[in-house]
C-alpha cells in the first residue's frame, strides 16, 4: 500500500519528463530542419540557376520550392516541344533529340529532388513545432492534472481512513 501511495504522489513527473523530452526532441527537430532547408537553398543558389522568360515565375534566382518547380515545368514544356511530345525514353536511340531530352531529364530530375528537399525540410519544421507544442500542453495541463489527481486520490483515503476507525 506504501508503494501505490509513493507512485500516486509522484506520478505527475511522468507527463514533466515526457513533456521535456518533446520540447528537446522538437527544438532539435527545428534546428535540423532548418539547417537541410539552408543546405538545400545554399546548394540550389551556388547553381546560380534564373528562371526563364517564360516560366511561371520568370527571370528570378531560383532559390526556393516554388522557383525551382516554375523551371523544372518549363524545361519539361521546352523539351517535349523539341521532341514533338515524346519523352526521353519514347524517343528512338538514334534520334538527334534523344541527348537534348536527356539533358532536360537530368535538369528537372535536379530541380525536383531541390523541391522535394525543402518540402522535406518545412515537413520536419513543422513537425518539430507540433512536439514542442505538444510537450508544452503536458508540462502546462497534464502534469498539474495528473498531481492534483493525486492529491484528491490521497485526501480521499484519508477520509475513508477516519470513516473506517
Amino acid at each position: 500500500m506504501k508503494a501505490v501511495h509513493i507512485v500516486r504522489h509522484y506520478i505527475w513527473i511522468a507527463p514533466l519528463v515526457l513533456g521535456l523530452v518533446f520540447i528537446g526532441g522538437g527544438i532539435y527537430m527545428l534546428t535540423e530542419g532548418q539547417s537541410a532547408k539552408e543546405e538545400v537553398r545554399d546548394s540550389v543558389v551556388s547553381e546560380n540557376i534564373i528562371t526563364s522568360e517564360d516560366a511561371r515565375i520568370p527571370n528570378v534566382l531560383v532559390d526556393n520550392a516554388d522557383k525551382a518547380k516554375a523551371e523544372a515545368d518549363v524545361i519539361e514544356m521546352h523539351y517535349l516541344e523539341i521532341t514533338g511530345g515524346k519523352t526521353y525514353a519514347d524517343l528512338d536511340r538514334d534520334d538527334p533529340n534523344r541527348e537534348t531530352a536527356f539533358r532536360a531529364v537530368q535538369l528537372r530530375t535536379s530541380l525536383n529532388l531541390a523541391v522535394m528537399g525543402f518540402k522535406v525540410s518545412d515537413l520536419v519544421i513543422g513537425m518539430s513545432i507540433f512536439m514542442i507544442v505538444m510537450g508544452a500542453t503536458l508540462i502546462i495541463f497534464m502534469a498539474p492534472a495528473v498531481f492534483y489527481s493525486a492529491e484528491i486520490a490521497n485526501h480521499y483515503n484519508e477520509l475513508i481512513k477516519k470513516d473506517g476507525s
